[in-house]
């Protein structure tokens, strides 16, 4: 299961809820909040870092390919020999997934905020019901 599933079932069972369990929800809701809002941290962390370490592959690579070419070659004709190598796809799908997860748990952050006001409404419904 890649991560993105593995998000989605935990984000699911955070924010279920039902009439029993609203207090419980109303009082666990920040901290759930807080827990992905720091997942979101970690994971633009861990983008920023791949970022780097592409740009450091590359750096070092067109230096080498430079160096060990019989005949200069072109920017775009390194770019492309060094795109082409196993190690730089890896690198940018794994950025690719990164970002996925990232743009989800950017909203999944903007989910819980409205949580908030979905369960004022359900509270202000429970009141009205209860005259």
């Amino acid at each position: 299961v890649d991560e993105a599933g593995m998000v989605n079932k935990e984000i699911a069972e955070d924010l279920k809820f039902d009439e029993m369990s609203l207090r419980d929800m109303q009082l666990r809701l920040p901290g759930r909040k807080h827990y992905w809002v720091a997942r979101l941290i970690n994971h633009k962390r861990d983008l920023e870092q791949l970022k780097n370490k592409r740009s450091d592959i590359f750096e070092h690579l067109s230096k080498k390919i430079r160096e060990e070419a019989p005949v200069a070659l072109s920017a775009a004709d390194i770019k492309a020999k060094i795109s082409n190598l196993s190690q730089m796809k890896e690198l940018n799908n794994q950025m690719k997934e990164l970002e996925l997860v990232i743009e989800l748990l950017e909203k999944t952050e903007k989910t819980f905020s409205e949580t908030v006001y979905s369960i004022k409404n359900v509270v202000n419904l429970m009141q009205l019901e209860q005259l």
